[in-house]
């Protein structure tokens, strides 16, 4: 699976949504504003749980929910499917009625945020291999377990990964290529899901391993009723980059909302990752480069 952060834009193809021009003017306009001044206008997905949903029910709704609490302001929301253009018509979307743009924080971006400034890393999460217990694979804690099982018990394995992620180069590297299903990264439907090998094909034993995510296989992992998953995190002891940080941010010019968002954050770290906890994301620790000072140079 390539990340949507690295985010998951694995549920949906690639089109370009055609982006939408900004008056010269919106600049300077909006330099008179404050984000969050009356309230906090948050850029999501209308429909990507665990994330984030219109009905408000992912940890990054909750997030937004306590973000908004402690400035004492409402929550509101720019909705729109994460594909490319995301950002850009959303966080930097004017809306000239109103004289404003349309949202002014992305509750997770990743390294690759180019349409805006990031904060520091406020989590990491890593990729993770699951399977139902009671299928022949309990003795498996690590991802070594799973490469050095029996080879006759290697060879009748079907593992599903998607395209492009960091796992399916760990395959490759430990023999296991051949037992590939593989997940195409852009699909071209609009229905498909990543949970779907999870809640799925890895429950009716269609692929005997998913490797997907973290904050996808562990939250829907645990909301399957039939089956008991076991969710296996991936290291980097384990041969390769797994793990990735995450972010948050807003636009080019909003420094003194970047350095307050930042201020948030730093505040009240262990409540957020007490909110991704209770959603079962996987987390590993910061890494020194995650400590660094938001980026500060303007587009």
């Amino acid at each position: 699976m390539i990340i949507r952060l690295p985010t998951p834009l694995i549920r949906r193809s690639l089109f370009a949504l055609g982006l939408l021009g900004i008056p010269l003017l919106a600049g300077s306009a909006f330099a008179a504003q404050t984000p969050a001044a009356e309230s906090l206008r948050v850029c999501a997905d209308p429909s990507n749980m665990p994330f984030s949903n219109e009905q408000q029910e992912g940890f990054e709704n909750k997030i937004a929910e306590f973000l908004g609490s402690k400035l004492g302001v409402p929550v509101e929301y720019d909705w729109l499917p994460e594909q490319m253009g995301f950002a850009r018509n959303t966080l930097k979307r004017w809306l000239p009625e109103e004289q404003r743009y349309a949202c002014d924080l992305i509750v997770r971006v990743g390294s690759a945020f180019e349409v805006g400034k990031a904060t520091r890393p406020y989590y990491r999460s890593t990729y993770v291999l699951a399977y139902v217990k009671g299928r022949g694979l309990d003795g498996v804690a690590s991802p070594s377990d799973l490469a050095t099982l029996p080879a006759e018990t290697k060879q009748s394995l079907r593992i599903g990964a998607f395209t492009g992620s960091p796992t399916v180069d760990w395959m490759l590297k430990h023999d296991l290529i051949d037992q590939l299903v593989s997940y195409r990264a852009q699909s071209g439907s609009w229905e498909e899901d990543p949970s779907d090998m999870v809640t799925q094909d890895l429950v009716n034993g269609d692929i005997d391993v998913a490797m997907i995510w973290g904050p996808i296989g562990g939250y829907y992992a645990e909301t399957v009723d039939e089956v008991d998953i076991e969710v296996v995190p991936f290291q980097r002891s384990d041969g390769g980059r797994f793990d990735f940080p995450v972010s948050m941010g807003v636009r080019y010019g909003n420094d003194q909302w970047l350095a307050t968002v930042q201020q948030l954050i730093d505040d009240n770290h262990e409540e957020i990752l007490d909110i991704l906890r209770d959603y079962h994301v996987p987390l590993v620790p910061l890494q020194p480069e995650d400590h660094r000072p938001p980026v500060d140079d303007d587009d």
